[in-house]
């Protein structure tokens, strides 16, 4: 099939200077390049491009990264060594992250063959100052963008077995792309799901976390469910599937029910773990008194689900923290008879996720069968937050350090000098006691006398 051709406008300034840069240096070294894969789809998606691909034809792929970092500012390439790739990029107003790649075939066009997906076998070159070709080599890539089709352009078992990856990929693309899958495709990746376990985790993780910020990721757990890709990436989120909560409050299974959570938060990583796994440990939790069911402790096993998930895919230790406080404390009993210094200590206990706790607790009293009591509740206490003084709050420590309330009761380091440090600090936020260093004395010596509080 016979190349097809169009041009088209780029209205991104800082991106074409970066790629008019790129074309210099590459003349002054004899190098010949193309724009590959996801900048020029996206250009015709109507997206700004966030990588831009560049294959290196004829030449070394660090000739042209490094240059730009000895010379323009860009940072250290970094080298790829499974596929022999190099990336670097700018920081500031205008990011901009590169990868030079090698060609893997004797050709151009055999190059593009082995490609994940058609829709990234474009090409693309500069023509003049915001004015690109773009060109489609296997004549598909245009076509596929057209219908909105996933498809391979060889064989999709051996894309598949050249990086079982390209599986959850082709989810993320159904998510952020909003395409489909082309029925070959969707039926060997059925059968080759397995493989998937012979990626690296960091890659596995680095698609998950892709397909969860998208609009819609429910979407896309729903697709790897169908792929049986769950049994692979997250087997702790399966007891959920169907388990029936038999419970007036709640309107659909806990798996549905999770989904919808998750569509509810905003897209950070850490709320849309949070939401996709706070209901896990409840299967496990289930007790039956009656008629009556129960789900006590829930949080924390559905805390230590997530763990084992975090562990086994190497979440960054911060991030993997963060969503294991937003699981156990995302039961929050709010009542309007909440007093004050209720308000301020659930400040001041939760201040490090307040934010993403509070999109959790509306996400999911939103998803309830009758969700209008349970969201005016979220709102009413979110309003209580915002009459607070949130950052001198979270900033309110004891008078008295703890070597100060050793020395004043005589008693060894230990745990009980963290409750006494508390006992102070909750006195403070109930008024009834000044933020003062004789206060805090005073307020230790008559609840806490020397001759009861050490006990050799």
């Amino acid at each position: 099939m016979n190349d097809q051709k169009l041009q088209i406008s780029l209205d991104e300034p800082a991106i074409d200077a970066a790629i008019e840069l790129v074309g210099r240096i590459a003349a002054q070294h004899g190098i010949e390049f193309t724009i590959v894969g996801g900048a020029p789809r996206e250009i015709l998606l109507h997206r700004k491009p966030k990588d831009i691909d560049i294959l290196v034809i004829k030449g070394d792929a660090r000739t042209i990264p490094l240059e730009l970092h000895l010379s323009h500012g860009f940072f250290y390439p970094v080298l790829f060594d499974k596929f022999g790739t190099y990336r670097t990029g700018l920081q500031g107003a205008h990011p901009i992250d590169m990868e030079f790649v090698p060609l893997r075939a004797s050709t151009l066009r055999d190059d593009l063959l082995l490609r994940d997906f058609t829709l990234n076998t474009l090409t693309m070159k500069r023509i003049s100052a915001l004015r690109y070709e773009i060109t489609d080599t296997l004549g598909s890539a245009l076509g596929a963008l057209e219908q909105g089709l996933l498809q391979t352009p060889i064989p999709p078992g051996q894309t598949i077995t050249d990086d079982p990856l390209r599986i959850l990929r082709g989810v993320r693309f159904s998510c952020t792309l909003g395409m489909h899958m082309d029925p070959p495709f969707k039926e060997t990746a059925k059968r080759l799901a397995p493989l998937l376990r012979e990626v690296a985790v960091e890659r596995v993780r680095d698609e998950l976390f892709m397909i969860l910020v998208s609009d819609r990721p429910s979407r896309g757990v729903l697709l790897m469910q169908e792929l049986g890709l769950l049994e692979v990436v997250m087997p702790e989120i399966l007891p959920m599937i169907g388990f029936d909560q038999r419970s007036p409050y709640h309107k659909d299974e806990l798996f549905t029910h999770s989904l919808e959570v998750m569509d509810q938060t905003h897209p950070r990583i850490e709320t849309r773990l949070a939401a996709l796994f706070h209901d896990t440990g409840k299967p496990s939790s289930l007790q039956e008194t009656g008629d009556k069911v129960t789900y006590y402790g829930h949080q924390d096993k559905s805390a230590a689900l997530f763990r084992a998930f975090s562990t086994r895919l190497r979440l960054p230790n911060q991030l993997a923290a963060r969503t294991e406080s937003l699981i156990q404390r995302h039961m929050i009993n709010y009542t309007p008879e909440w007093k004050d210094s209720t308000v301020k200590k659930f400040i001041r206990n939760n201040y490090d996720i307040l934010e993403q706790l509070l999109d959790l607790y509306r996400s999911d009293a939103g998803s309830l069968a009758d969700p209008l009591k349970p969201l005016s509740m979220v709102d009413e206490l979110t309003g209580r937050i915002n009459r607070q003084q949130v950052e001198q709050i979270s900033r309110l420590e004891s008078p008295l350090n703890g070597t100060e309330i050793q020395e004043l009761l005589a008693l060894p380091p230990g745990p009980k000098i963290g409750e006494i440090k508390n006992a102070i600090v909750d006195a403070i936020l109930e008024g009834t006691l000044e933020p003062t260093s004789q206060a805090a004395r005073d307020f230790i010596l008559k609840t806490y006398p020397p001759s009861a509080s050490w006990k050799p």
